[in-house]
């Protein structure tokens, strides 16, 4: 899709097991860039399919097929296109205190968890480059006992105003039973 056609309509269709057809339905690039599209429904009271589904995107003279990445509030939706990865569990907006650790950093540092999956963490509060291996201690949500993490940061900010990184886990220890 050509990026400047922010607000431009776009047709959505999409398979289904039980209609050979599939579903369909129109919707406004409300952002667009290499690796994703994000849509708005221009009938809010169409239900989409499921994070994952294959979609074929067309604006009647350019089309992109990817899969629904994310189901947004107001009828928004993310469409990953090409080989951006898509989450397969609920994120939770949070805000709870850490503190992470690597080699790539000289002390612990505290940082805030801002969006938690089973999967991975938004870490607001430091940068370190993609591929960096970190420790991420932290309390989730209705836990008492803490848990430490071990993960490596998977994208970023590049000197941003704000920075934070993505982590996605690769180890989870728990504390103190469930």
């Amino acid at each position: 899709m050509d990026s400047t056609a922010v607000l431009a309509e776009v047709t959505c269709t999409w398979p289904t097991d039980d209609d050979a057809e599939g579903g369909a339905t129109t919707a406004a690039v409300v952002h667009s860039a290499h690796d994703m599209l994000v849509l708005e429904l221009t009938d809010p009271s169409v239900s989409l399919p499921s994070i994952g589904t294959t979609l074929h995107v067309s604006d009647g003279s350019e089309a992109v097929s990817g899969r629904i990445a994310e189901h947004g509030r107001g009828g928004r939706f993310l469409v990953s296109l090409g080989d951006r990865p898509v989450r397969r569990s609920l994120r939770l907006k949070v805000s709870l205190p850490a503190t992470l650790r690597s080699r790539a950093l000289e002390l612990p540092q505290s940082v805030e968890i801002v969006d938690l999956t089973t999967g991975g963490a938004r870490i607001r509060g430091l940068e370190l480059a993609v591929g960096t291996p970190v420790t991420l201690d932290f309390t989730p949500p209705y836990r008492q006992e803490p848990v430490t993490v071990r993960g490596v940061v998977a994208h970023g900010t590049h000197r941003g105003a704000r920075p934070w990184i993505g982590v996605i886990f690769r180890l989870v220890a728990l504390r103190g039973g469930r």
